[in-house]
């Protein structure tokens, strides 16, 4: 029962976070409802590559970070004959590598445009103030439906536990099971996407490319068990254009950013992508900003080892595998 209230509890916990985001930009839209428009037009507008923190799952946080793509959009606009200059074009958030393309068609440099902005502090302005239709209904039936969800997969999962319980020959170690047998579906479900993801990129189309830096980067780790340590892991820069648009990019396969506390073990594709060397660059037709050089899921082996460890292990906790 405590297992039971404890995941409804994080269900919880993440819609709340989910509202508190979406009642905070709810406010930001709500007030940019006040600005002022004024005629304005775009001086520059192109893709620009930016490093961004790479998200982790576990204990451990790093300082790594990868390659994005964004739109950079610069316009101008005069308030009471001030000339003044912004660059967030809209009141939506991009992460990166997401309408990159879209977007920079949208607005062109030269294009006129209405810009909206702050009467108490002119210089704050947007071009877009506000989100697509159901937004706001979409989060809010987002968080809603993730505890609803939660509590009807955590008590009939509960029900089918208690049904199945008898019929195993070590039911002690049901509750072990369950978890080592989420983490297998978890490592296989993650083995099977890359694996899609691989397959559809190889059928993308291919432009020429070239690599802009190439060597190995140090990564500082720091873990709730043990004091900071430094690994390395091979970087490839390389930057390539779809449509006259110019896009960089650091993704050299699918998968796993393989680290390692010795250099050698991952200098492997530095020998392969010397800098200034001309590549062949796969890339999205849907998102040109999303590309990769080799077309293939890394460590894909170690997935479904995971995946089969995890499921085996589970087994034999229960009594299903005998033991060796």
């Amino acid at each position: 029962m405590e297992l039971k209230l404890l995941l409804v509890g994080f269900a919880c916990v993440v819609a709340g976070v989910l509202s508190l985001i979406t009642f905070a930009k709810w406010r930001e839209v709500r007030a940019m409802r006040h600005w002022l428009p004024a005629p304005g037009k775009i001086i520059s507008s192109r893709a620009e590559a930016r490093k961004v923190k790479m998200s982790g799952v576990g204990p451990e946080t790093s300082d790594a970070t990868e390659v994005r793509n964004f739109p950079a959009i610069t316009f101008e606009y005069k308030v009471g004959g001030k000339r003044f200059r912004g660059s967030r074009y809209s009141v939506k958030e991009n992460l990166g590598n997401f309408e990159v393309a879209e977007t920079l068609a949208q607005f062109p440099t030269g294009a006129e445009v209405t810009v909206f902005y702050d009467p108490a502090d002119p210089g704050k302005a947007v071009i877009e103030r506000t989100l697509p239709d159901g937004a706001f209904k979409f989060m809010v039936k987002l968080s809603a439906g993730l505890v609803i969800a939660t509590v009807i997969m955590v008590f009939s999962l509960g029900g089918i536990l208690e049904t199945i319980r008898p019929l195993l020959p070590n039911p002690e170690n049901l509750g072990v099971a369950v978890f080592l047998s989420i983490m297998g579906v978890f490592a296989l479900l993650m083995g099977i996407a890359q694996k899609a993801l691989a397959r559809q990129a190889a059928k993308w189309p291919v432009t020429s490319g070239r690599i802009d830096a190439s060597g190995l980067e140090t990564v500082r780790i720091d873990s709730a068990y043990q004091r900071r340590r430094s690994v390395f892991r091979s970087r490839i820069v390389y930057s390539y254009e779809v449509a006259g648009r110019h896009y960089t990019s650091a993704r050299v396969t699918f998968g796993a950013n393989v680290m390692a506390s010795l250099p050698g073990l991952v200098s492997g594709q530095i020998g392969r992508y010397a800098e200034g060397s001309k590549v062949d660059v796969h890339y999205d037709p849907a998102n040109p900003a999303s590309a990769v050089l080799e077309p293939r899921a890394r460590g894909l082996w170690l997935l479904w080892v995971c995946a089969l460890a995890f499921l085996c292990g589970a087994a034999w906790l229960v009594g299903l595998v005998p033991s060796p």
